[in-house]
């Protein structure tokens, strides 16, 4: 009986670990997209110091929440979001519009893919 509660207990934590992990890195993706609608606005309206501010605080953002993106995901995967995110704040500040629409349309694109590869499919199982 003990070990019975005990399978129960470790099988509900790993549950409700699952869950919060999953719903904590699709709040971090949704929170990139929306910092690359910013930035992508910022540089469109020809704000270079805004968007690289922005673009900054993007790559912090990537870099303080990488805790459970390193236990939850593939590193190459979150990796090229860190670089990209680098190379962003770069192209902005040497002027390059078309480069930083790309590396912003990566950034955009890697997290939209990250976070649908979450949802549960048949896609994704097999």
């Amino acid at each position: 009986m003990k070990n019975t509660i005990i399978s129960i207990m470790l099988f509900i934590l790993l549950v409700g670990g699952i869950f919060y992990l999953d719903s904590n890195f699709v709040s971090l993706c949704d929170e990139i997209m929306v910092k690359c609608e910013e930035i992508e606005n910022s540089i469109d309206e020809n704000d270079k110091v805004t968007a690289y501010d922005d673009a900054v605080s993007l790559l912090n953002i990537i870099q303080e929440k990488n805790a459970i993106p390193a236990i939850y995901l593939n590193h190459i995967d979150y990796d090229m979001l860190m670089n990209e995110s680098l190379k962003l704040s770069l192209y902005i500040k040497g002027n390059d519009k078309a480069e930083s629409l790309s590396s912003l349309h990566l950034l955009r694109y890697g997290a939209e893919h990250l976070k649908d590869l979450q949802k549960p499919n048949f896609k994704n199982i097999l």
